[in-house]
């Protein structure tokens, strides 16, 4: 999305009313079915695209957002990009991603390559941070609110791993209705059949690259626990 459709959708998602509840569209977090389920609260629950983070909502704008275990989401992002979004989207690669996909066939390929000293690492580390859902870390919606729980609190966090009971409970915070329809979950499920499982090297590296998301997303659940304690 170039700077200018994304201001014009911006600007049209801030139009809603001013109690709106904005969602904070992070890659690969169950943000699709997030968006769709928005769909039954028109006015009401905002959704906006990936490029949207926080520091683009106006100050007491009502927001919550979703988190996922990164190495789920690195996983999940990888093979989203190489079908280029496909069959829901069809999002054609960068350069840059083209090169990364040609040079590492498969989630696991990449994983392995990271920290290498030869030239397998440095290909590695470029194709990490020129995949669009690889590239952006959970942080990265965040960039300087980093204290916004203590700030700027969300109304709630959508764990993807428990999301049914997470977004009943973001239904409960902003006094909305349970959703008439539930649709499931399926606008980006992705067949990994023929696809190789992370090796224990490929998730200790990515243990080591999201290090900062593994924390932040400790400190979303012990939020989230004192929330319900």
């Amino acid at each position: 999305m170039g700077i200018a459709s994304r201001i014009q959708r911006l600007t049209n998602n801030l139009k809603y009313a001013p109690d709106a509840y904005h969602f904070l569209h992070i890659g690969k977090a169950a943000g699709t079915q997030i968006t769709k389920l928005a769909d039954q609260y028109p006015r009401k629950v905002v959704p906006h695209p990936h490029d949207v983070s926080l520091k683009d909502l106006p100050q007491g704008a009502s927001y919550f957002f979703s988190i996922r275990d990164p190495i789920t989401r690195f996983y999940s992002g990888f093979y989203s990009r190489k079908r280029k979004g496909q069959p829901v989207y069809n999002v054609p690669w960068t350069e840059s991603e083209r090169a990364s996909f040609r040079d590492f066939e498969h989630a696991n390929d990449l994983a392995e390559a990271l920290f290498d000293p030869g030239e397998k690492g440095i290909a590695a580390t470029q194709a990490m941070v020129s995949i669009r859902h690889t590239g952006q870390n959970l942080v990265s919606w965040f960039f300087l609110q980093g204290n916004l729980l203590e700030v700027r609190p969300p109304v709630w966090i959508i764990r993807q791993e428990k999301f049914e009971e997470d977004f009943d409970a973001f239904l409960r915070k902003a006094g909305l209705n349970r959703p008439a329809i539930r649709p499931e979950n399926r606008s980006h499920a992705n067949n990994y059949v023929g696809t190789p499982a992370l090796s224990e090297k490929a998730k200790k590296n990515l243990r080591r690259w999201f290090a900062q998301d593994y924390e932040f997303h400790r400190v979303c659940e012990a939020w989230l626990d004192t929330q319900t304690s």
